[in-house]
């Protein structure tokens, strides 16, 4: 026999698709996020509400409302600070930069060469396209010189490997 306790557990963890069945109320999506509205039991005020964002698999129980308005307006908040469409907040940010600023470029380009003003090994070259595969970055050489191209943390990474090596012929940047 099951303890009460048992029993009240049992009852709150309503499964989403046998009460979608049943206790189906209504539905909306609001920015990439699906939310629907079932009422806790038959001829019920109150309403659960089950939300879905575009990254999860299955749906979330966001709470119970004691109504229909409370439940909107609760749904409506949390898909506000849940923050769902990120990539629009950015893209907008970058118009509004650029028409103040230009356009936007956030990789960064650095120059490599000998201190000696000798051009840069096949050995050294070498390593160095191997390491900005590695930290996937752009590489062009161009008569000695050794241009990068990329983010600025993984350009900052790269260049602590080889400026300043004497194995690497002593590179500095151009």
């Amino acid at each position: 026999m099951k303890t009460f306790l048992e029993l009240r557990t049992e009852l709150d963890e309503v499964n989403f698709n046998q009460d979608h069945k049943k206790n189906h109320v209504g539905s909306a999506k609001i920015k990439n996020t699906e939310i629907h509205y079932h009422s806790e039991r038959k001829g019920s005020k109150k309403i659960r509400v089950f939300v879905k964002p575009k990254s999860a698999k299955d749906y979330e129980e966001l709470g119970v409302f004691k109504d229909m308005n409370t439940a909107k307006k609760s749904a409506e908040q949390f898909v506000k600070l849940m923050g769902e469409d990120l990539d629009e907040g950015v893209s907008i940010l970058k118009q509004m930069i650029e028409k103040v600023d230009g356009p936007v470029d956030l990789d960064e380009t650095e120059t490599y060469r000998r201190r000696d003003g000798k051009p840069i090994d096949k050995d050294t070259l070498k390593s160095m396209e191997r390491m900005a595969r590695d930290y996937k970055i752009k590489i062009k050489v161009k008569g000695g010189k050794v241009e990068v191209s990329g983010a600025k943390k993984k350009m900052n990474d790269f260049g602590m490997i080889f400026v300043g090596r004497s194995r690497y012929g002593d590179l500095t940047t151009a």
